[in-house]
């Protein structure tokens, strides 16, 4: 398939993509009713006055969301294409960049199961739970078997991280890679490029934690 066939398919791809992101979003607010649960968590520090305006301000704004999901979520398949476009560079993997791109559009689907999970868990696994529990549960990571209240901050994200699916996900960027390869340097590539970008990303995050905690 040529560059320019491949273009609407991804997106195709980026635009489902972007739907299902939003979708499972405001599922998980209406199901979980994550307003209510915002509302009592802000009932002790502000006034009725304050939360109403809070609650308002969220309201007009709504519409941000439809705009800014598209526009990272462009940014981010786009830079982690170019990332692993790097890595083919260096096993002379010869793909075009939207190879890449679909390549990477089509394994971020993968993180559309632990979103639904997340919705299941707290719906009838554990009903009985808090706004903090919902906004730091990643199903099947380190953190969510661990006791995380004596760990410090900025050592929360790194565990979220090492979960099933960030695996699962290197595992399809791999083999979506051969396939597109004959080469089957797809190990390789993400092990050079996408590995040590991940990991610059945590410690970045990491950073940013430990100098605003």
């Amino acid at each position: 398939m040529s560059m320019k066939n491949n273009t609407p398919n991804n997106l195709l791809l980026l635009l489902c993509l972007c739907i299902s992101i939003i979708l499972f979003d405001e599922a998980g607010i209406f199901y979980l009713e994550l307003n209510e649960l915002i509302y009592h968590n802000l009932s002790e520090q502000l006034t009725f006055d304050q939360l109403e305006n809070y609650f308002d301000t969220k309201s007009r704004w709504g519409w941000a969301k439809y705009v800014f999901v598209p526009i990272l979520l462009l940014l981010k398949t786009t830079l982690l294409s170019w990332i692993l476009a790097i890595g083919g560079f260096l096993y002379n993997v010869n793909l075009p960049h939207k190879k890449y791109w679909e390549i990477v559009l089509k394994a971020e689907f993968l993180f559309l199961i632990p979103a639904l999970i997340k919705i299941a868990w707290f719906l009838w696994v554990e009903p009985d739970y808090t706004l903090e529990e919902v906004q730091q549960f990643v199903p099947f990571s380190l953190q969510s078997i661990l006791d995380t209240s004596r760990i410090p901050i900025w050592i929360i994200y790194p565990l979220q991280l090492i979960n099933v699916f960030e695996s699962c996900y290197w595992m399809m960027l791999i083999v979506l890679i051969n396939q597109a390869s004959p080469q089957n340097k797809g190990v390789s590539i993400v092990l050079s490029s996408y590995a040590p970008a991940l990991f610059i990303w945590i410690l970045f995050i990491m950073f940013l934690t430990l100098n605003l905690s």
